[in-house]
């Protein structure tokens, strides 16, 4: 593949590409179509994806440390990457597979994440605001402090996950599963929890009003 021409946007359409460990740090990458493209290992660190299809990409193991990946990322395999303060807001990610991606002060602020895999991930003091997490896998996640005022978790999976001190005003959380979860502190006020599990969940401290 030739790099040197991604990097001077002469090449637009590069869906099914193999660019598996290549070096794409800083590369402006916005709008290319690299849906099903194999990035598994790929440097793209502080790269430009907004508005990229990365749709049914693999990108295992990749670097996105600081990328701006506003892009639609539908069913694309995230596993192991490092997406540590990426800009993720509003990006389609849905039935996305980020199981052991880094996602330290990410931002994921309005993004589509319904039925995406991020079990056992840490998401701790993230901005989820109004993110679209319906059904999605939370288990065992770690969202100490996180950010979810508003968003909507219906049907999502919650077993053991630590939300303590979470920010879940205005939350959806109407079917959700929250057995064994830790709400320490959490803010849920304005919360909507029908038909929600909570059993064996811990409640201390929970703010249900204000």
């Amino acid at each position: 593949m030739d790099i040197a021409a991604i990097r001077a946007g002469k090449l637009k359409h590069l869906a099914g590409a193999d660019l598996e460990d290549e070096d794409l740090a800083h590369a402006d990458l916005s709008w290319l179509n690299l849906a099903g493209a194999r990035l598994n290992g790929a440097d793209l660190s502080a790269a430009k994806l907004n508005g990229a299809s990365l749709d049914g990409a693999t990108l295992l193991g990749c670097k996105l440390r600081q990328a701006d990946l506003r892009a639609n990322l539908l069913g694309a395999n995230l596993m192991q990457a490092d997406l540590s303060d990426a800009d993720l807001r509003g990006a389609n990610l849905r039935g996305a597979n980020l199981m052991q991606a880094q996602l330290t002060r990410t931002a994921l602020a309005g993004a589509f994440l319904s039925g995406a895999n991020l079990m056992g991930v840490n998401l701790q003091a993230v901005d989820l605001r109004a993110a679209d997490l319906r059904g999605a896998n939370l288990n065992g996640a770690n969202l100490t402090g996180a950010n979810l005022a508003q968003a909507d978790l219906q049907g999502a999976l919650l077993t053991d996950t630590n939300l303590e001190e979470a920010d879940l005003r205005g939350a959806n959380l109407s079917g959700a599963n929250l057995s064994g979860a830790n709400l320490l502190c959490a803010d849920l006020e304005g919360a909507n929890l029908a038909g929600a599990n909570l059993a064996g969940a811990c409640l201390k401290g929970t703010i249900v009003e204000a």
